[in-house]
């Protein structure tokens, strides 16, 4: 008998380039008796093992600490995330059992049908339109999934100087670059 129940995302950890995220979720197949430990990066899902919801959280461990020690991953800070391009970020929403999001820009008053909430299929959502030649990637966080601006790929590189007023201009030059590329933006998530 299959489980309902949704996975656990166990841990979610970026490499210091921050070009590569990567997630481990537990599955129940048949409660914590039996559950599944999956690897999702890029958007790819690799099998890693079967066994009890206990023996896969000793070996979600391992792996966390062998990608931190020989690999240069790290857990996100408290109230950080980790932001990676849409496809992945829509396809762990997705394996979390999300289906569809609010998106104010898809809410309709004028004609039928409908859509007072702004629910848009998460499957078919095509992300934020960025200016100016900047990109978004997003970030899934339990149940909202984060849209964060980036610069043109032809931009020169920002480096923040040391500290002090400098580092005031600085910071107020990149969030004005930033704002002309679109805004940040947060979306709940929901299933069926």
């Amino acid at each position: 008998m299959r489980s309902t129940e949704k996975p656990n995302l166990y841990a979610t950890l970026k490499n210091a380039s921050e070009n590569e995220v990567r997630h481990l979720l537990i599955e129940f197949v048949d409660g914590s008796r039996e559950t599944k430990l999956v690897q999702l990066s890029n958007g790819v899902e690799t099998y890693i093992g079967t066994g009890t919801e206990y023996e896969m959280g000793q070996k979600a461990d391992e792996l966390v600490r062998l990608w931190v020690t020989n690999e240069g991953f790290r857990h996100p800070r408290k109230n950080e995330f980790a932001f990676e391009p849409l496809g992945p970020a829509k396809a762990l929403a997705m394996k979390m059992g999300f289906t569809f999001l609010y998106d104010p820009r898809y809410r309709k008053m004028d004609r039928p049908p409908f859509n007072v909430t702004g629910a848009a299929p998460l499957s078919t959502w095509p992300g934020m339109t960025p200016k100016n030649g900047g990109g978004y990637v997003y970030a899934f966080d339990l149940m909202t999934l984060y849209a964060r601006p980036t610069l043109p790929p032809h931009h020169e590189p920002l480096v923040a100087p040391s500290g002090g007023q400098e580092f005031a201009a600085f910071a107020l030059k990149a969030i004005a670059i930033l704002k002309t590329v679109g805004p940040h933006a947060e979306f709940i998530l929901a299933g069926d």
